[in-house]
């Protein structure tokens, strides 16, 4: 299995002041090409396919006008391009919402339309890829304070600069294992960073079963271990809290309010990204869980996505605290992506299902005729089950790539097809009362 990472690698805080005003130059060149080019795409319609319409003298031109070499030049042409299928796509995707939507939520949406690239953004810094033809990630001999450098082509002609990185053991590790496909260079918060997309090749490893993960705000995660031809058994069902990390968060909350009651500026300046680090720690940690829980058992992860989900609970729907919840406590994006990198750096099938109607449709008799009286229980009144309802969903979401994975095993007998953790059918009085 081919696994492509990104590492994000700091430049070195030694810089000299000369190449660090060589990069602010040719950073800010380089954006200049790239909206050069969008602007062409703008005014003439042009098919954004493959290398797009552009003329050779639309090259020289754009080529003249800011200095760079041809190699530079191309580079920024394949960026403006990639922006404009993402706007695109963005935009049909936007257009097939509208279609569909009504009342308020359309009134949403119309002011939601995806801007073109480019229009309410600066256009100074637009990370460009690079590859070998103007600049190489090399390992360091005669630099002492960096074992690895950025050899990188400036605006001068057959002149290179080589610019210190700062990288951890983790980065290393990495750089060790694959090769480097290309970089990026990004400016952040006043520091610029080098983007590595590396690639290397891990194992496979064989699938004799499926992990469903259902990402939830109250717990972290509740997963499904399925087998084929067997039933599940409470050792299958797993709940990940996320209970210490709500507990850190609240205490740096409460810190930060002490702080800005007495104002005091410096320290929460020195704290200002201890949060994200904080949630970052600890979804990693969660995303590590689940890969070795997963190789551990051979098994292949499905991953529900809830697409959307932030984006419907838009204000003024009525659902206030869910709202709230959400936009402070559902990190399900990152989540997704942590798991997704955990499980491929290990040779692990993991893939994304989408979450529509996992949640209310029902694991054994697939009935939609359900209901849920609680956050945590589900009911189904065709075949009178009642379940978990984050283990409901997480069988569901498996179900997917169960039936796609294991082939006409999984038609023959489904892992849930004899679940001996349901509870005996629902008496009428509870299917009056949940008609009622």
């Amino acid at each position: 299995m081919e696994v492509i990472r990104t590492v994000r690698v700091p430049i070195h805080h030694g810089l000299t002041k000369r190449k660090l005003f060589i990069l602010e130059r040719l950073t800010a060149r380089l954006g200049f090409c790239v909206h050069l080019f969008s602007k062409l795409i703008e005014e003439r319609d042009m098919r954004v396919t493959g290398f797009g319409e552009f003329t050779p003298h639309d090259i020289t031109e754009i080529k003249q006008l800011t200095k760079l070499s041809i190699s530079y030049v191309q580079q920024c042409r394949d960026q403006a391009l990639w922006t404009w299928r993402s706007y695109h796509a963005q935009h049909r995707e936007w257009e097939t919402r509208l279609k569909h939507a009504k009342g308020k939520w359309r009134e949403k949406l119309v002011k939601r339309e995806p801007h073109k690239p480019f229009q309410t953004c600066s256009i100074s810094k637009i990370p460009v890829r690079m590859d070998r033809r103007t600049g190489e990630v090399q390992a360091s001999r005669k630099i002492r304070i960096a074992p690895v450098v950025l050899r990188l082509s400036t605006l001068q002609k057959n002149y290179r600069i080589t610019v210190p990185l700062n990288p951890a053991q983790y980065h290393l590790n990495l750089l060790k294992k694959g090769r480097i496909i290309d970089f990026q260079l990004v400016k952040s918060n006043g520091w610029f960073y080098a983007h590595v997309c590396i690639k290397y090749d891990v194992p496979d490893r064989p699938v004799r079963a499926v992990i469903g993960v259902d990402l939830g705000v109250k717990r972290a995660m509740a997963t499904v271990l399925l087998k084929p031809h067997a039933p599940l058994h409470r050792e299958d069902l797993t709940f990940l809290t996320d209970g210490e990390k709500k507990h850190q968060l609240d205490k740096l909350n409460h810190r930060f309010a002490e702080l800005q009651r007495h104002r005091k500026w410096a320290a929460l300046r020195h704290l200002r990204h201890k949060r994200r680090h904080v949630a970052d720690y600890f979804d990693r940690l969660d995303a590590i869980r689940i890969a070795e829980m997963a190789a551990s058992q051979d098994a292949a992860v499905a991953v529900g996505y809830p697409k959307g989900i932030k984006y419907d609970n838009y204000r003024g729907n009525g659902q206030r605290l869910m709202r709230r919840v959400l936009q402070q406590r559902f990190s399900y994006g990152q989540r997704t992506r942590y798991i997704l990198e955990e499980c491929t750096s290990r040779g692990i099938i993991a893939e994304v299902i989408p979450e529509f109607w996992t949640s209310r449709r029902c694991h054994r008799c697939g009935s939609m005729n359900t209901c849920r009286p609680s956050q945590s229980l589900f009911l189904c009144f065709n075949c009178g089950i009642k379940f978990n309802a984050d283990w409901n969903s997480a069988i569901n979401i498996g179900s997917v790539l169960f039936a796609e994975r294991l082939g006409p095993r999984a038609r023959a007998g489904l892992a849930y097809a004899g679940d001996e953790l349901v509870h005996k059918p629902a008496s009428p009085e509870v299917k009056d009362i949940a008609k009622i």
